[in-house]
């Protein structure tokens, strides 16, 4: 399982090694999670109609995936999609397809809907499942592929999981004392599982797991685990190697994209698509101090009256330009992705750091992150003592000895306080 940024412990004042980033594929989504069409946006992926849901669902129960995108064009594209199963550090599980699938290999999309704007017009597609050709047999990680059905290249693939919903859990947060010269809160997250009658084994069977802010690549497991109890496991992350408690975003609502926007500076409605310069972002007095819970896709007005725009963003990064490192846009809109569109440039006249990208009506998270080297941090702009809302998510894996799988058999949601 790929291991979290965290940038400082709670036992020492240096930084932990910066994570490297190959690509689209970086320190926020899991290995083989990719979206490869610049045309797709406003990708929502959610249990049921509530974008705040999170993309799991219980196995053989009416619940439901909702996937949705759209397409910057008029034209119709068909899309097929498939589902593969995974284990927790999401590489591929050994059973076949037929073990965790019931029905079509591959499922064809629906021509989608076309937008009543334009400047662009754009077209809007949707997927719902398990369904009566796409039925789900195991528990466990998946990830939903997209293709185009024309030339068969990929277009999206996204994560999501199934879980038995087998025994319970209930969990904490724990506030760690930091270093003063630290800086940072530090969040230790601690769990009690009520094992399920079929477990015998659970110290050998079992493995626990935390992710925050449903940043699902940046999993880690819990590494002190407590067996003693007959009915029960208490189960915490190691001391040593905690989350960051004030993890901190920018919010971003668009939800109207004209200057009467309090965050609009500019708005220039003959350009397709309409343009939209924004206050400035500065370093260190920028966040939020709050969690939107729009999971990692933010909250795009998905009508079909809806306007994209082309948004400009500004950042005062209070720092050399000359120093030899490069400054991204990372968000909701790009799918937390660090991608060379989304580099910043400085203009020497106003001395700020500008990029521009499309997104759609709505509210959106993003960040300011520094790359060195291949490496990013993505903390180095964050304020400092905020009280910020975190979103937290563990999972239960139960080895399967006799299919050689791993199962899910529980998860929970939480925040701190």
């Amino acid at each position: 399982m790929l291991s979290a940024c965290t940038l400082f412990e709670s036992t020492g004042s240096e930084r932990e090694p910066l994570p490297r980033v190959q690509g689209i594929e970086n320190l926020f989504n899991v290995p083989g999670q990719i979206v490869t069409d610049n045309q797709i946006r406003s990708i929502q992926f959610h249990r049921g109609n509530n974008s705040a849901n999170a993309p799991i669902i219980e196995l053989n129960s009416s619940q439901r995936l909702n996937l949705l995108f759209e397409v910057l064009q008029f034209e119709s594209r068909q899309f097929r999609v498939h589902v593969s199963h995974h284990n927790p550090d999401w590489s591929r599980s050994s059973i076949g397809r037929e073990s965790y699938i019931d029905g079509l290999f591959s499922v064809y999309m629906d021509a989608g809907r076309v937008s009543s704007v334009r400047q662009p017009q754009y077209r809007q597609y949707s997927f719902e499942f398990p369904n009566d050709d796409l039925r789900i047999l195991k528990s466990g990680n998946y990830m939903l592929s997209v293709e185009d059905a024309d030339t068969g290249y990929l277009i999206m693939a996204l994560p999501f999981f199934v879980t038995e919903n087998q025994g319970s859990i209930s969990s904490s947060v724990e506030q760690l004392i930091t270093p003063r010269q630290n800086l940072r809160s530090s969040h230790r997250a601690v769990s009690r599982y009520r094992l399920p009658d079929f477990v015998d084994q659970p110290q050998f069977d079992l493995e626990f797991y935390y992710i925050q802010n449903r940043f699902w690549g940046r999993a880690k497991e819990a590494s002190e685990v407590d067996f003693s109890s007959p009915n029960e496991v208490n189960y915490e992350m190691d001391r040593n190697s905690p989350f960051i408690g004030d993890y901190e975003f920018l919010e971003l609502d668009l939800s109207d994209i004209t200057q009467r926007n309090p965050q609009v500076l500019e708005f220039m409605p003959a350009e397709n698509p309409p343009k939209v310069i924004l206050f400035d972002d500065v370093s260190g007095f920028s966040a939020s101090g709050r969690l939107t819970g729009a999971g990692n896709f933010g909250r795009p007005d998905m009508s079909l009256n809806a306007q994209y725009a082309n948004a400009q963003f500004t950042f005062d990064a209070a720092m050399n330009p000359d120093e030899d490192i490069e400054i991204y846009l990372t968000g909701d809109f790009n799918y937390w992705a660090i991608q060379s569109a989304n580099r910043l440039t400085y203009n020497d006249e106003t001395d700020r750091w500008s990029t521009s990208t499309i997104l759609k009506e709505g509210m959106y998270r993003y960040k300011y992150v520094v790359m060195d080297d291949g490496r990013v941090d993505d903390l180095f702009f964050d304020d400092l003592f905020t009280n910020t809302r975190q979103e937290y998510h563990t999972f239960v894996y139960m080895r399967d000895s006799r299919e050689f799988y791993y199962r899910l058999l529980q998860f929970n949601h939480f925040f701190s306080n």
